[in-house]
């Protein structure tokens, strides 16, 4: 299961709504008395907009000082929204912005989130609580995990090197479930740039091998993109008879490779069962998210980047439910729950560097998908 993909589709609300909390927001001298009015958010999004909840105040904290979000609506499956720990708010993508959420997901404004123009904001986890047990998760609360939270301070930032931020590694073998025999992921699919500079989606649908195990017959799917449209998948199936095979997403066909007339070749071997891309003709992938799935999805053209290589996102913020260093735990009660973890991340900004935890994943009124976010400047 690759990290930060699989949604919960019926995660629940509460039984009963709770009462609205106390939200506490950084004020400076002069509007400490003012109530903070018509705050217009904005929002961005992959490739549509989507309403935002409200933010927080309205000037960046001073040192060691904690602020709370509001509960923030990232509640779309297929939308990020972008967060500034400067002022507190949700902004726009085109924004000073330095978080990007989406449900139980968090990233960070670097190439792999923001494209080119990005931050380049940096992260490590402090695993304060990845040793918790499940019991110990659900006693947590927000008042009790405060005096630990508050007492991270400037000496427990790591040595620089530690930082990293959200990143495309390699991944030849993700369009597989690798567990027992290979089987096809099929939920698992790529935007792909092509070696002749058009863009389309593919997946593996199903991977079939002879009695000896090799490789009788691997299947795709591709959808081309034709001007702002992407067309109806194309299936295409490759029987490798041993053999590195070249394809063309561009004709849905195996070709001989020659300069740019392939865009991905096929590797059967059993220690490689691998994907590459046409790197000397600019072809890459980005891993398509969770939702849209594959049949949804309307553009390929939109990725911030695009990797040499079969790609997969990972980060310094696990976004995957079963890792104990990630933001969340997950159905500890049997009841399609998110839990927060308190687990406690550093987030560098320049020169700048924050503490941050995810302490809810709910509004006020019980719906899922609206995480609220404590952190504090420490440097």
């Amino acid at each position: 299961m690759p990290s930060g993909d699989p949604m919960f589709a019926s995660l629940s609300a509460p039984a009963t709504p709770r009462a609205p909390r106390a939200v506490a927001r950084p004020r400076s001298a002069i509007t400490a008395a003012m109530a903070v009015v018509g705050l217009s958010l904005l929002t961005a999004c992959e490739s549509e907009s989507n309403p935002t909840g409200p933010g927080g105040g309205t000037r960046e904290p001073a040192i060691n000082e904690i602020v709370t979000s509001a509960p923030l609506n990232a509640s779309s499956n297929d939308t990020l929204v972008y967060f500034s720990l400067t002022t507190g708010t949700l902004v726009s993508r085109s924004a000073d912005w330095d978080l990007a959420l989406r449900r139980y997901e968090l990233r960070l404004n670097s190439p792999a989130i923001g494209g080119a123009t990005s931050k380049n904001v940096l992260g490590v986890g402090l695993d304060n609580n990845k040793a918790a047990t499940d019991a110990q998760v659900l006693a947590f609360t927000a008042a009790s995990t405060r005096p630990a939270f508050d007492s991270v301070r400037v000496a427990q930032i790591p040595v620089e090197s530690a930082f990293q931020t959200d990143r495309l590694t390699e991944n030849r073998q993700g369009y597989l479930n690798l567990a027992g025999v290979p089987t096809a992921n099929s939920a698992n699919y790529w935007k792909v740039r092509l070696a002749n500079g058009g863009f389309g989606l593919l997946r593996a649908t199903r991977i079939k091998f002879t009695p000896q195990f090799a490789v009788d017959t691997l299947y795709i799917e591709s959808r081309l993109q034709t001007g702002t449209t992407l067309g109806a998948p194309q299936t295409l199936a490759i029987a490798p008879a041993g053999q590195v095979v070249s394809v063309s997403l561009a004709t849905n066909a195996v070709v001989a490779a020659t300069g740019c007339n392939w865009d991905l070749q096929f590797n059967p071997a059993a220690n490689a069962l691998s994907f590459v891309v046409n790197t000397a003709c600019n072809a890459g992938t980005y891993p398509g998210p969770a939702s849209p799935t594959f049949a949804n999805a309307t553009v390929a053209n939109d990725a911030p980047q695009y990797a040499a290589y079969l790609s997969q996102l990972v980060g310094p913020i696990p976004n995957s439910v079963l890792d104990k260093s990630a933001p969340f735990r997950y159905n500890l009660l049997g009841n399609d729950r998110l839990h927060p973890s308190y687990n406690t991340f550093l987030v560098k900004v320049g020169a700048k560097v924050y503490k941050l935890q995810v302490i809810d994943y709910y509004s006020d009124t019980g719906a899922p998908g609206w995480p609220t976010l404590r952190y504090a400047r420490i440097q």
